[in-house]
């Protein structure tokens, strides 16, 4: 975990330091901090780290300067604190162009701060900070995992971390499209908590491989999709490109109902991507159909005889063609201009196609009863074989 360099700046010991340059870079993450007096090898220094140097040798050495001015604009550190008093009566006016150029922000430390005191209370802040979303991450998971069997001791748990649990919680389940890693986990922690900060509303946050869990104390419908919309805006700059979908479960009144809700989020996120237009914000409500299918399911009842009883004759290789075209053509409240168009064909081609349907399943596309049978046909065959059909 790192923190900012905009919170680095506002620690108790930074209050001295004075921000030189680069300050477009504050947002920088501080991942780990470095001291050094004399700089040799700047390729050992790692992405994030914040550099802490006296500054020896960078007042004649023209060397030092150059190979100084090398790593100011290399883009790997988070920041650079300079004393000044030691070794350097000021900062060089072409360290601070070069900082400014990279958004790499340059702070002046004054000669009587000691090396120690911020090394100690930025690490510290780091920790703290690592803490309190461990501590955050693991009080979620056992709310979802594990039965309630004393409700007053999570609920002081809960007071302890800013969570009031006699109100309404909703949690939101974030899938990624692919893997993310660590860097970015923390990047899109920051923003989530970041924004709900501004709102006023306390969450917790928990984070696996592809997904994150949020649980947040709001209940208006409203709200919550302008919230998961911020969530989004906020996320897709750091995932580069990779799809995201947010599903929402029903809000919970109280504790016992927080794992199903969280069921549900996971099931809409799920579920959004087999949508014959996916969306990235969904609600648990919206799957109403779906939700008759999957208790069908859970009753005992085949989803794959279900949906071969309606379109058998649908599902070789050219069949598939014609369920996306029927699927269209439902969607579109069998509206032949829309559907066509859609589809990228001519109206006949349709008009043709809806025929071979017609006489494949026998139904008649004229009829709303032999409609919804096929409409729930598709439904059911597009959840039992989800992969398929996304690939």
């Amino acid at each position: 975990m790192a923190i900012r360099i905009h919170e680095a700046l506002q620690l108790p010991i930074m209050q001295q330091t004075k921000l030189i340059a680069g300050k477009n870079g504050l947002q920088n993450w501080v991942k780990w901090v470095t001291i050094v007096e004399v700089i040799e090898d700047i390729n050992r220094l790692q992405e994030g780290e914040f550099l802490i140097t006296t500054g020896f040798g960078l007042g004649e050495d023209e060397e030092k300067q150059s190979e100084f001015k090398r790593l100011l604009a290399l883009g790997k550190l988070s920041g650079v604190a300079l004393y000044t008093g030691l070794y350097l009566k000021e900062i060089p006016q072409s360290f601070i162009s070069i900082a400014d150029q990279h958004a790499l922000p340059l702070i002046e430390i004054p000669a009587n701060i000691n090396f120690s005191m911020i090394t100690k209370e930025l690490l510290e802040q780091i920790v703290n900070k690592q803490r309190e979303i461990f501590v955050a991450s693991d009080f979620l998971q056992e709310l979802l995992t594990q039965p309630i069997v004393n409700p007053t001791d999570v609920m002081e748990r809960g007071k302890k971390l800013g969570i009031d649990f006699t109100k309404p919680q909703t949690i939101f389940s974030v899938h990624f499209a692919g893997l993310i890693n660590e860097g970015v986990k923390e990047q899109l922690i920051e923003a989530i908590q970041s924004i709900l900060k501004n709102k006023k509303i306390p969450c917790l946050i928990r984070t696996k491989s592809d997904s994150m869990i949020v649980l947040l104390e709001v209940s208006d419908r409203w709200n919550i999709s302008e919230i998961a919309k911020e969530f989004l805006k906020s996320m897709e700059p750091s995932c580069e490109g990779v799809p995201i979908s947010i599903g929402i479960g029903k809000t919970a009144a109280n504790l016992n109902i927080l794992a199903e809700s969280a069921r549900q989020a996971e099931q809409a996120s799920y579920l959004s991507q087999i949508l014959f237009k996916p969306q990235p914000i969904v609600h648990y409500d919206d799957f109403s159909l779906y939700q008759l299918l999957l208790e069908m399911k859970n009753s005992g009842v085949s989803l794959e005889e279900f949906y071969h009883q309606y379109l058998g004759n649908l599902l070789d290789t050219r069949g598939v063609d014609l369920i996306t075209t029927l699927e269209a053509y439902l969607y579109f409240n069998q509206n032949i201009k829309n559907t066509a168009e859609d589809l990228y064909i001519h109206r006949h081609t349709l008009k043709y196609r809806l025929g071979q349907i017609e006489k494949k399943t026998g139904a008649n596309l004229s009829s709303f009863e032999d409609c919804t049978k096929l409409y729930l046909a598709i439904l059911a065959y597009k959840l039992v074989n989800y992969k398929l059909v996304r690939s």
